[in-house]
């Protein structure tokens, strides 16, 4: 005897005459993972909306309700249902509102099961394919859903990180303000705010990350502003003196060449107002940053001071300042470039990894 594989899909058959029912039960539940059967078509309409079945098959005329009245109403709240009809009359009205109405095949009783049977593989076979794809598609979405939700959870983390960053960095910088306040020793003062300035510039990138949309990468003319206003308010005794000029491209940097570029800045400005404006009633400072081949970047600061000799360079001035630029350089690969001719001048070039 020929082994059935039954198909894992749910079948509902759906015939008045109980000995065509009976004989179909016999003959297909073993070939479905469920079966259902009704006796007219009110009946079979209670079911499908009960139960679902993958599959409908169905004789036309019957008492209630018609197999075609039910494939109707059944199509009005699944308009994708499948639906087989067996009909022992061939009318040709019956046939072309079966085909209207979408039916997946329309078979003339006497039917040869072989052909039924046929047709019900082929199904299946579409129907188990849809349901693969829902349920991969149902898997990738809550996948996507899962993968949303974890990286906002991670942009939330991150966020609360750099605001945690910051707000230690202000303590820090409160604290060596507060140490500040109880030493005699100017040079030591001096020592002091130079400490809160760099921390401070820190600190800043991380405020701004926190307020950014994107986490990983800060704006840089936005920062800036936001350090050269904090610079103007430690040097407040030049800072209605000195102006700033900007020249920056709306550009975003990652924090590993953020943080050192802003160091970089604040020490070549606190130099412009420790040093360039003496004697002087006002003055101005340039800030730029500018991009060339994509990601090739050129950082400017230069101020229109009293300049330097022109025997001295970097790596012989001796001060700390200057010797944290060099490094700072070095850090993020980049070369540095400095004109003391007409007040100062420093180019830095280095590439966005």
């Amino acid at each position: 005897m020929e082994e059935i594989q039954a198909h894992q899909i749910s079948l509902l058959f759906v015939e008045d005459n109980e000995t065509i029912r009976a004989l179909y039960q016999r003959r297909l539940s073993k070939r479905v993972q469920q079966f259902f059967v009704a006796e007219n078509g009110q009946e079979g309409m209670e079911i499908y909306r009960e139960h679902k079945p993958d599959l409908v098959i169905t004789d036309i005329s019957m008492p209630i309700m018609n197999g075609l009245e039910m494939i109707r109403n059944i199509k009005e709240f699944d308009p994708e249902v499948n639906v087989i009809v067996m009909s022992a009359y061939s009318i040709k009205e019956y046939f072309l509102e079966a085909i209207n109405l979408g039916v997946n095949g329309y078979l003339v009783k006497p039917v040869d099961p072989k052909k039924l049977y046929a047709l019900i593989d082929e199904l299946a076979g579409n129907i188990l394919m849809e349901k693969a794809l829902e349920e991969k598609e149902l898997k990738r979405s809550i996948a996507e859903s899962n993968l949303k939700k974890s990286l906002a959870e991670k942009d939330i983390l991150l966020k609360e990180v750099h605001h945690r960053v910051k707000n230690n960095m202000q303590i820090i910088s409160s604290i060596l303000k507060m140490q500040e306040r109880l030493v005699d020793d100017p040079r030591l003062k001096t020592v002091l705010g130079e400490s809160q300035n760099r921390i401070r510039s820190m600190a800043l990138i991380h405020e701004n990350l926190y307020r950014n949309e994107t986490l990983a990468n800060i704006k840089f003319g936005n920062y800036v502003q936001s350090l050269t206003n904090n610079l103007s308010r430690t040097y407040s005794d030049l800072q209605g003196k000195v102006t700033f000029d900007y020249d920056i491209e709306d550009v975003f940097l990652p924090i590993d060449v953020g943080i050192p570029c802003g160091l970089i800045i604040n020490e070549l400005i606190s130099n412009s107002f420790k040093h360039a404006f003496k004697g002087r009633e006002n003055g101005k400072i340039f800030v730029g940053l500018s991009i060339v081949n994509g990601n090739e970047f050129t950082l400017s600061v230069a101020d229109d001071g009293v300049g330097m000799d022109g025997t001295r360079t970097i790596e012989t001035s001796g001060s700390l300042g200057m010797r944290i630029v060099s490094k700072l350089v070095q850090q993020i690969d980049g070369n540095l470039e400095y004109d003391f001719s007409g007040g100062t001048k420093y180019t830095i070039k280095f590439k966005n990894q």
